[in-house]
């Protein structure tokens, strides 16, 4: 046998020793553990036995004790508790004793009786007395009984187990002397385990060496991918020690790799906040938020070094070890100065861009009232010219100027409508209307225009559309309007159609289909699709042959799409055209005949008309709005200035305010300012002023006043408004009609300088009153025109600019359009404070066009006294 054999050998016996007394003590523990584990079983069955017998015993007492206690709760709680805990018990005895059969069956038994002992038991409870209320203690025989039968057989169960622990008992004593006879041998196996353990732990130190040089590898390989981020990275440990800082960060901080603690750092680098250039806060630096276990992410931080400004993006998190300690704060810092330039050219592009549209806004603000003023003119003249005597020619050419003046109105209105949109300022209203009466008014206005052509309208309307909704009647008109005139100029011959249909039967709310069909010239495919684009047209001959901007059609568009609705058109060359517009409207409160009598009966005796405070300094103004608000029903005082105003309201309620702009003692920007702020109320306030821009309107949003009014106003729109801010929102507001106008006879006047009609417009035809307003404005305007030539000696623009103001509103109502023209163009040069001498020439001019106006104003009046 050589030398190898026998090494092979004993490594065989010496690997087959420890194995045999490895299972050896393997098999003696496992026996042992056997027996103790049969041992405590037995012990737990006998424990679960006794305690079972010992809450019988109390289950019992508990029972007799409520039956003569008369029902005392304090024993049916505790009857019930050991009955719980009972079954419990029963529960682990069973399994416990589920490896030996007749045990096992005997404590199937005994919760069998269990459950009828209890059962019996809470029957016992439930009729606890007899007809006396008398308690009846022999009714618990039955159920003692039943304890008898569990005790016996617990007794059983107790009796096995105590014989099968005397057996266990002994066997356990065997197993632990043969454990002992073994421990000599154990030891012996135990040297050979250690000296095997000794053989792997010199594997084990081989193959960590290994890894550890995997590891190095690995992290020398993280390294390179770290410096080629093109992102400045640093480590700093909880030291404040700078660990690690890649390529990026030396070519941005400049040697800061040379530095080794973050103090040294910080005193190395000068940061400065963007863009006020202050020293960067200690605190609010990320690094230095993150030692402090903060996230936290900047870009306002600017790095100097030398003359190098550098704006850097920083972010800083902590990194925690397994135990949540701090270990290392990471740090990234990104040079965004390209991308701080670009912000701010942006910035500046979008101020310009804002400005641009504001200069925009006002340039067309302008531009609407000095187009609109001169055209207005040219209307009404050439509406005069023609009922002049005139021969053909010249009546083909005032019918021309007409046309002419009427399309120019158009499209200048055209583009105030795109302006505004853009810029938001539509607001859309939500009042009650018809929409059947609002559809025959557009046929009524159409109808000659539909007649001029020998053309057909045909108004076919739902009759179960809802009498009234709520919405925006201007709107809905524009919308209507815009698309039955397109229909009528392009359509030769034939018919033009609108239809308005109920499209569902909502509880609320209606959807209502418009539909304008036209026999026209009809739309190309290919130009369908833009034809609710700005400034497209279908074709250059279309431009050319009918004219128009091609603005219409997206007004229409964009009025829809604000009032939630939808618009679809189908056409065909040569056959015609059909637009589709759907919007959905809440259904108005329909009130009955009684009801709305007893509305205008409450009305009538001051329940429900509103009290109105109109706050006006012109004299003739004042006439004007409280006759207005007379002859619509409601009531009306009067302040003639903001101070005043302020008086009232602490002495009186008011529904409604009605408020001038430029007043003495105090405007009413600040008396609205007050209301709101100081006297802390909500009351509706609508602004009534001579001025015409966005600004203005945004201005007196922004002073707190709920909505815009112009002057001269319709009487209509001063009703619309008043039934809209003048109710609130819980209470319906009173059906209270416009009183129709009367027919007015035409006043002859001497010369077109002066005309009735603006002012009729306002007063709603009614002469007497417009005769009274005659009278006032020939009674105080002598009297202002000598004041405004004593300013003028003063030197006094600023006062000048006051008086012309109350002017500018009478002088609209009488038509005096050169004089208005000349009022708005000084009033402009004073709100530029230029100087007297550029003012004197064009006031001078004024007085003198208002001084030609006044006889003919007088005769004016007179033939209207003389009519009545």
């Amino acid at each position: 046998m050589n030398a190898t054999t026998r090494i092979g050998w004993m490594l065989a016996v010496g690997l087959l020793i420890p194995i045999l007394i490895g299972i050896n003590a393997q098999r003696t523990t496992q026996r042992m553990v056997n027996q103790n584990t049969w041992l405590i079983h037995t012990h737990l069955v006998l424990q679960r036995t006794q305690q079972v017998q010992a809450h019988l015993t109390n289950l019992d007492n508990d029972l007799r004790g409520f039956l003569l206690s008369q029902n005392n709760s304090v024993f049916k709680a505790d009857y019930d508790r050991n009955a719980r805990i009972m079954t419990q018990y029963l529960q682990q005895v069973a399994k416990l004793t589920a490896d030996n059969s007749p045990q096992y069956k005997r404590v199937q038994t005994i919760r069998q009786l269990l459950g009828q002992k209890l059962n019996y038991g809470n029957l016992l409870f439930t009729k606890s007395t007899d007809d006396k209320g008398l308690t009846r203690l022999d009714s618990v025989e039955t159920f003692m009984g039943l304890s008898d039968n569990l005790f016996h057989e617990l007794r059983t169960i107790e009796a096995v187990e105590n014989e099968l622990l005397n057996v266990r008992a002994n066997a356990s004593e065997e197993s632990a002397s043969y454990a002992n006879q073994s421990s000599l041998v154990g030891a012996i196996a135990a040297l050979v385990i250690i000296m095997w353990a000794f053989y792997r732990l010199m594997k084990t130190v081989k193959d960590t060496t290994r890894l550890n040089q995997q590891l190095k590898h690995n992290e020398d390989q993280l390294k390179r991918f770290m410096e080629a981020v093109p992102v400045s990275i640093l480590v700093i440990n909880k030291d404040g020690n700078l660990f690690y800082a890649n390529q990026a960060a030396s070519d941005l901080f400049g040697g800061i790799t040379q530095l080794t603690s973050y103090s040294d750092i910080l005193n190395r680098l000068t940061v400065y906040q963007f863009p006020d250039g202050k020293p960067y806060p200690m605190e609010r630096r990320p690094a230095y938020r993150a030692l402090r276990g903060e996230t936290s992410q900047v870009d306002d931080m600017e790095l100097r070094i030398g003359d190098k400004r550098i704006q850097i993006l920083s972010s800083s998190r902590p990194i925690y070890d397994a135990d949540g300690t701090l270990q290392y704060v990471i740090s990234s810092n990104m040079d965004i100065s390209d991308r701080v330039l670009s912000e701010g050219r942006l910035q500046e592009a979008k101020e310009l861009a804002e400005q641009a549209s504001r200069l925009k806004e006002n340039f067309l603000a302008n531009m609407s009232h000095e187009i609109r003023t001169p055209l207005n003119a040219v209307i009404g003249f050439s509406n005069l010219l023609e009922v002049t005597p005139l021969n053909e020619e010249q009546a083909e050419f005032v019918k021309l100027v007409q046309t002419a003046g009427k399309n120019l109105l158009t499209i200048v209105n055209d583009i105030l409508d795109i302006s505004k949109i853009e810029a938001g300022m539509i607001q859309m209203e939500s009042i009650p209307f018809s929409i059947r009466s609002l559809v025959v008014s557009l046929q009524t206005m159409l109808q000659s225009s539909v007649a001029d052509k020998n053309l057909t309208l045909v108004v076919d309307i739902d009759p179960t559309l809802p009498p009234m909704v709520l919405g925006d009647p201007t709107r809905l008109t524009q919308i209507l309007l815009n698309l039955l005139s397109n229909a009528i100029k392009f359509t030769k011959e034939g018919a033009v159609t609108a239809r308005i249909s109920r499209q569902d039967n909502h509880e609320k709310l209606v959807r209502v289909q418009f539909k304008v069909n036209d026999t026209g010239i009809g739309i190309d495919a290919n130009a369908l699709p833009h034809v609710f684009e700005r400034f497209r047209q279908a074709s250059d001959f279309t431009t050319r042959y009918y004219g128009g901007t091609g603005l219409g059609l997206n007004i229409v568009k964009s009025l829809t799409q604000m009032q939630g609705g939808s618009i679809t058109v189908s056409s065909e060359p040569g056959v015609g055209s059909e637009f589709t517009v759907e919007l959905t409207y809440p259904i108005a409160l329909e009130l009955d005949q009684h009801a709305l009598g007893k509305r205008l009966n409450e009305s009538e005796s001051g329940k429900k008309t509103l009290t109105i405070l109109a706050v006006e300094d012109n004299v003739m103004n004042q006439k004007l709005v409280l006759q207005v608000i007379k002859r619509l029903g409601y009531k009306a005082e009067l302040a003639e200035n903001g101070q005043q105003a302020l008086a009232m309201l602490k002495e009186n309620a008011f529904d409604l305010i009605l408020m001038d702009i430029q007043m003495p003692v105090m405007d009413g920007y600040q008396t609205t300012r007050h209301i709101r702020s100081t006297l802390n109320s909500t009351i509706p306030i609508i602004a009534m002023t001579a001025h015409a821009l966005a600004s203005e309107r945004e201005q007196c949003l922004q002073a707190g006043m709920n909505d815009f009014l112009p002057k001269p106003f319709q009487m209509e729109d001063l009703h619309r408004m008043i039934q809209h801010y003048g109710y609130n929102a819980i209470e319906q507001a009173p059906v209270v009609p416009i009183p129709e106008p009367q027919p007015v006879q035409p006043v002859p006047v001497a010369t077109t300088a002066f005309s009735m009609d603006p002012l009729l417009n306002s007063v709603g035809h009614d002469m007497e009153l417009a005769l009274e307003l005659l009278e006032i404005y020939l009674d105080k305007t002598p009297a202002e025109l000598s004041q405004l030539r004593q300013l003028l000696t003063d030197g006094d623009v600023a006062a000048i600019g006051r008086i012309l103001h109350t002017q500018k509103a009478p002088g609209m109502m009488m038509g005096l359009q050169k004089a208005t023209d000349l009022n708005l163009i000084i009033e402009k040069l004073v709100r530029s404070d230029k100087d007297i001498t550029e003012i004197e020439p064009l006031l001078q001019q004024y007085i003198t066009v208002v001084e030609d106006g006044l006889p003919l104003i007088q005769e004016a009046m007179q033939n209207g006294i003389n009519q009545e």
